[in-house]
C-alpha cells in the first residue's frame, strides 16, 4: 500500500509510475484483506470483540482523521470538512476491518457464506447510494474476499512448499505486469478500487458486475501469487525471515505513518526533483526504507500513543 500510494504522487508526470502504481494496485488491497481475514479468523460475537474495535481501529481512525484535518488545512489549504462519515485519504481500510470484524461471525455461520457475499458485492454496485459513506461500498466489495482469508493463507501455507505452485505464482505476477506495462494509461484502475458503482464506473449493470467478479478473481489470484513468490521457506528459522515476522506485527505503524507523510510531501517540490522514471525509483526505494524504519522498536514506542493507545495507556 506504502509503495502503491508514494509512486501515486508521480502519476501525472512519469508513464513508469504510472505502471508501476497500476500494478500495485491490481493485488495490494486483496492482500491486505486476506492477512486481515486470517488474523480474524477466531473473531467472536462478543464484546471483547467490540472492544478490540474500539482500541484497536476506530479510536486510530479518530485520531489520523483529525491529524489529516490539520495537515489538509496547513499544506493543501482545505479547511476541515470535520466530517467522519467519509475517511480522507487512505483511512477507508480502518473503517472497513472494524465492519468486517463485526460482520465475519455471522457469515462464518451461514453454509454458502462466501457465495452470498460475492452476490452482495455485486448488488451493491447497482446502488449510485453505495460509495464513500463509511466506506459501504469496499466494505461490501472486499467482504468475500475478507472471508476467505483464512483458507486462502492456510492453502498458501501449504503451497509454498512445492516450487511448481511458486512457479504458477510468478507466471501471474508477470501476467499482471505485461498487462499494465502494455496498457499504461489505457489500464482501467478505478475498478479495483471498489469504491465506486457502475453508475460512477459509467456501465450498464451486467457489464458493472462482470467487471467486478473478473476485478475480485484478478485481485484475489495475484494476492496469492504474490505470497506464494516471497522468498523463504515455510518455518525455516532465519535472521532475516524472524525479523519479517516481527515487523508483520507492526504493519498498522507505516500504514497509518505514510499517509501525513504523503500529504506533506504531495505539497512540496520534492516530487518535482528529478528525472520522472528516476524520480519513481527513489519514491520505491524511500517507501520501503520507510516501512523498515517505521517498525524499528524506537518508532513503534513513539508512534504507539496513537496507533495503540491502549498498550501506550497500559504502558504508562
Amino acid at each position: 500500500m506504502v509503495i502503491g500510494h508514494a509512486v501515486g504522487l508521480l502519476r501525472s508526470t512519469s508513464d513508469l509510475a504510472v505502471v508501476v502504481s497500476n500494478f500495485v494496485y491490481m493485488f495490494h488491497i486483496p492482500v491486505l484483506v486476506l492477512l486481515a481475514g486470517w488474523g480474524a479468523r477466531r473473531t467472536k460475537a462478543d464484546g471483547t470483540t467490540l472492544a478490540k474495535i474500539f482500541w484497536q481501529l476506530l479510536l486510530p481512525f479518530v485520531v489520523f482523521q483529525l491529524i489529516a484535518f490539520l495537515f489538509n488545512f496547513l499544506f493543501e489549504d482545505d479547511s476541515p470538512s470535520w466530517s467522519f462519515t467519509s475517511q480522507t485519504f487512505g483511512l477507508w481500510f480502518l473503517v472497513a476491518l472494524a465492519a468486517w470484524r463485526l460482520l465475519a461471525p455471522w457469515f462464518r455461520g451461514l453454509k454458502f457464506a462466501i457465495p452470498i457475499t460475492i452476490l452482495l458485492a455485486l448488488l451493491a454496485g447497482l446502488s449510485p447510494d453505495i460509495g464513500g459513506y463509511l466506506s459501504l461500498s469496499r466494505i461490501l466489495v472486499f467482504l468475500p474476499i475478507f472471508l476467505a482469508g483464512p483458507w486462502v493463507i492456510d492453502k498458501i501455507s501449504m503451497w509454498r512448499h512445492d516450487l511448481r505452485y511458486k512457479l504458477v505464482g510468478a507466471v501471474v505476477l508477470l501476467a499482471g505486469g505485461v498487462v499494465t506495462l502494455l496498457t499504461r494509461r489505457d489500464f482501467w484502475r478505478t475498478p479495483f478500487l471498489g469504491n465506486a458503482g457502475y453508475e460512477a464506473l459509467d456501465v450498464d449493470p451486467v457489464e458493472g458486475m462482470m467487471w467486478r467478479l473478473l476485478v475480485l478473481t484478478i485481485g484475489t489470484a495475484m494476492a496469492a501469487a504474490f505470497m506464494l513468490v516471497l522468498p523463504g521457506k515455510p518455518g525455516a528459522p532465519s535472521p532475516i525471515g524472524g525479523w519479517v515476522a516481527k515487523a508483520g506485527r507492526k504493519t498498522m505503524y507505516p500504514y497509518l505513518l505514510h499517509l501525513p507523510i504523503l500529504t506533506l510531501v504531495g505539497a512540496t517540490a520534492v516530487s518535482e526533483t528529478f528525472a520522472p522514471s528516476f524520480q519513481t525509483a527513489l519514491f520505491v526505494i524511500a517507501a520501503f526504507v520507510f516501512c523498515t524504519v517505521t517498525v524499528a522498536k524506537s518508532i513503534t514506542k513513539l508512534a504507539a500513543p496513537l496507533i495503540e493507545p491502549r498498550r501506550a495507556l497500559v504502558r504508562w
